[in-house]
């Protein structure tokens, strides 16, 4: 639901995960209400979130009391050993309307009962981290985002092989990566017009995921 003024969000579960989530829609200006059960978790979050609440997300009436279907965004951080509790909340949820619903899923069964039960957006942090932490272990890349359709964006340096004027559609049909950023006097600037690139300086770079690999490592041994 598209709504003017400020953003509403409910973070369903305080943990780790949720927590991180409703601390960063705070930055938004947004209004972020957090729920959880446990009293612990309630109180680590209360004053970083506009409000929290101690309070079963399973239980109909909560969800209906809180108006969780008004909000702007959903978020169901319930995971680990409260997989039926995700399960629930997220049905529940479904139910009443809520469009713009993510949820945490703890593993590969667990995503597809949440895909089953009609939840948009199923996410898997853990695998996801897991991958990109492969990706930094390589020692080719300076950081690695996933991105969709087999694609990422890498935080690398020029090889030396293509360092000089850069030629973007030469770079694309040898190596299938476009140079989307630079990093020169301590801050990224976009990649414009004639632009000279220096062996060794740190870059953005786009394409699918084997070629920027591939690219790193290239840079990564010196050529």
């Amino acid at each position: 639901m598209v709504k003017f003024g400020t953003p509403t969000y409910a973070v369903l579960g305080l943990g780790r995960f949720g927590s991180a989530v409703g601390r960063e829609l705070m930055f938004d200006d947004a209004t972020v209400v957090g729920v959880d059960l446990e009293e612990a978790a309630v109180k680590r979050n209360n004053g970083l979130l506009s409000k929290v609440v101690q309070a079963d997300c399973t239980d109909v009436a909560t969800i209906e009391e809180l108006g969780i279907s008004e909000f702007d965004g959903v978020v169901v951080a319930i995971g680990g050993a409260h997989v039926e509790a995700s399960i629930l909340t997220c049905s529940l949820l479904v139910d009443v309307g809520v469009e713009n619903l993510w949820a945490k899923s703890s593993g590969n069964a667990h995503g597809r009962i949440l895909d089953q039960i009609g939840v948009p957006h199923a996410v898997h942090p853990e695998e996801a981290m897991g991958r990109r932490v492969a990706h930094l272990v390589r020692g080719a890349n300076l950081d690695y985002v996933e991105l969709s359709s087999g694609t990422a964006l890498v935080h690398t340096v020029v090889p030396t092989h293509v360092a000089g004027p850069l030629d973007e559609q030469a770079l694309w049909q040898q190596h299938g990566v476009k140079v989307i950023a630079v990093r020169r006097e301590d801050r990224w600037q976009p990649v414009l017009g004639h632009m000279v690139l220096e062996a060794g300086e740190q870059v953005q770079i786009y394409g699918d995921s084997r070629r920027v690999e591939k690219f790193s490592r290239m840079a990564a041994r010196g050529r």
